[in-house]
């Protein structure tokens, strides 16, 4: 584990609020602790730069005359930047609200007037006009504030630079205050990404955040220094992340973009990644893709070094090799370990940079197949479970209690128990103090109780006899059939999902006769699989629901159905399926920025689709053919 010098104890970092990580931030002097890459180059910010430009930006907060309690949006990509406002509003007692920058304007400023932000920290240019082309609907917001540079002046907008410039307090007066804030103080107003309906923020105190973070920090296996974030600060798990950081003395390297994940990778060269679910499985693509194309001989060794990794699995969960104290393989499978390792696991140890120790995965189920896969290639991922309203961490794996298809077991600050429904429920000092402005929502969250109330997560789950936690759908993602059985779609989807073929699934069958599935390809496969066998763009297919429509695709993703299939309990089947030939987007509003299916918005966009596949009795229905019903649409 990283540097505890500054905990309380070894077992508790000891933090009281957000702002106590800026005390010990302090004592980092110059050291590097932020990395971004400008104009080519990565370029570090030490901790004691860091806690000068956050006093800084703290005084130019009062000094545009915001005081405890107000609210600022925050409306960038994740970097330095974004985290020196976040911590220079926690300073100067303002609760900032993080609002996606994949969001619409309208959708953004949706967020900062149900918030009521008097002003708002933007990305750049592109980010600032989406506000001001909503400002006139937005009478509470006075300012907008660029990181980067901009011909506009006036109190309207404040400059960047100038605010790191701005006097700030005594250290002295400052500290104190950083010392006196109140764990019940709001620090964040964060907005569900609202798969089910409404936005609703979320009301985090600095005594929730910190809660998380002196249980969570002692258990994550962040070693020894580097880590590569790549998910967005708007996002609960990313932000918590950042805080870790700073709590274990990690240095932190912000990627670039999604496109520069590959890349950064290799020039970062992290000892940790955190990413959602999305990231690992289009790696196992590529690499499952990479052995399907060097030949037959190279399926199989590749089929072997599998066998072998699944062989090994219990030693690496176990915490083997870096933990002395854990159980060795034997000899034999050790050196079986060395020839899979040099023809196979390398290969993609190397394309991560070669020096990753720690994978966490969150935002969404990672799903077994793809967990057990990724294990058999040598790479323990990390599965963790929670919430924005719990801020964010529930349960989680971690060396020495880790179990495939869980997602660990709950933090020792965290109570659990089930509704009769099998509802997970949660309380802690972690969990939320209520939706912002909205009374009835709060009330149907939460369940009183003497010894505190508990918290409806929505998320359906139970505890195996060795305290390991798993959930296995939402419970309003539940599908009811007309026959009366419940079928929890997340877990089909994930098993649909492991496939090189398939990129998004989508169940459908609530109040239907049967289940059928809504799938997205892997283009990419298809195009290569399809010029392989001879067949070309142009001449055997002109579009992408053409290329879905060649016969021996087609038939390749209705094997795949059947073997899923093949798993399932009679009602539990797809008994047709439809393959879609536009990927989901944020933009198209299947997908949330954190990567989350929107049912309703998918179902609802693709209704005609959904009619079809049921259009005719079950009992008339032959397997659907390409071409036919069922086959791919636009």
């Amino acid at each position: 584990m990283a540097s505890t010098r500054l905990w309380n104890s070894p077992a508790d970092p000891g933090i009281a609020t957000i702002n106590h990580l800026l005390l010990r931030l302090r004592a980092r002097g110059a050291a590097p602790v932020w990395w971004a890459k400008r104009e080519g180059r990565w370029q570090a910010l030490g901790g004691e730069q860091i806690y000068r430009r956050v006093r800084a930006i703290a005084a130019g907060l009062r000094g545009l005359g915001l005081r405890p309690g107000d609210r600022v949006g925050l409306l960038a990509e994740s970097r330095p930047e974004w985290l020196l406002a976040d911590l220079g509003c926690l300073a100067a007692g303002v609760a900032d609200v993080p609002i996606y920058p994949t969001l619409t304007g309208a959708q953004a400023a949706e967020l900062l007037r149900d918030s009521g932000a008097r002003g708002v920290f933007v990305a750049d240019g592109d980010q600032q006009r989406k506000v001001e082309a909503e400002w006139r609907y937005l009478p509470q917001l006075e300012w907008i504030c660029s990181f980067a540079a901009g011909p506009e002046t006036g109190p309207r907008y404040p400059q960047w630079q100038a605010m790191l410039a701005w006097a700030p307090a005594p250290d002295a007066e400052f500290e104190a205050e950083l010392a006196a804030t109140p764990p019940d103080r709001l620090a964040t107003l964060i907005y569900t990404s609202g798969t089910t309906g409404r936005a609703k923020g979320v009301m985090l105190t600095h005594g929730n955040l910190a809660a998380n973070l002196n249980a969570v920090c002692p258990r994550l296996d962040l070693r020894p220094e580097r880590r590569l974030s790549v998910l967005p600060l708007a996002h609960i798990t990313e932000r918590m992340l950042g805080y870790a950081d700073l709590a274990l003395e990690l240095t932190t390297y912000f990627a670039e973009s999604i496109e520069k994940i590959p890349e950064n990778l290799l020039e970062v060269r992290p000892h940790c990644l955190a990413a959602v679910p999305r990231v690992y499985e289009k790696m196992a693509a590529k690499v499952k893709a990479e052995a399907a194309a060097k030949g037959p001989l190279a399926e199989r060794v590749f089929a072997w070094s599998l066998g072998v990794g699944r062989r090994l699995g219990p030693y690496l969960l176990g915490g083997w090799p870096g933990d002395r104290r854990a159980a060795a393989p034997s000899l034999a499978l050790r050196l079986q370990r060395a020839v899979a390792d040099r023809l196979v696991y390398r290969h993609l140890r190397e394309r991560t940079g070669g020096e990753l120790i720690t994978c966490i995965a969150g935002g969404a189920p990672l799903g077994q197949e793809l967990g057990e896969f990724l294990l058999a290639l040598g790479l323990v991922v990390d599965e963790g479970y929670g919430m924005t309203e719990t801020s964010p961490v529930i349960a989680v794996n971690v060396p020495g209690a880790r179990k495939i298809g869980s997602v660990g077991k709950p933090l020792p600050n965290v109570e659990v128990r089930f509704a009769a429904d099998g509802e997970l429920m949660v309380r802690g000092p972690s969990v939320f103090s209520g939706y912002y402005d909205m009374p009835a929502a709060n009330a149907a969250a939460f369940d009183q109780d003497p010894g505190g109330p508990w918290f409806h997560t929505g998320d359906i789950g139970h505890l195996d006899a060795d305290g390991f936690l798993f959930i296995t759908d939402r419970k309003k993602d539940l599908l009811k059939t007309a026959g009366g059985k419940f079928i929890a779609p997340q877990p089909i989807e994930a098993k649909l999902k492991a496939s090189p073929y398939i990129a998004e699934a989508v169940l459908v069958g609530d109040r239907r006769p049967y289940v059928v599935a809504l799938l997205v390809p892997n283009f990419a496969r298809l195009e290569s699989e399809a010029r392989q066998l001879g067949l070309e763009p142009g001449r055997d297919w002109a579009t992408r629901a053409e290329l879905c429509r060649l016969p021996v695709l087609y038939n390749r993703i209705r094997a795949v159905v059947e073997q899923v299939n093949a798993g399932l309990a009679r009602f539990e089947t797809i008994k047709r399926f439809a393959l879609l030939a536009d990927e989901f987007t944020i933009a198209g509003g299947e997908i949330t920025p954190t990567v989350k299916v929107r049912r309703k918005s998918v179902e609802a966009k693709y209704a005609a689709e959904i009619a079809a596949l049921y259009a005719r009795p079950r009992e008339l229905e032959a397997e659907a053919t390409p071409g036919g019903e069922g086959a791919a649409r636009t």
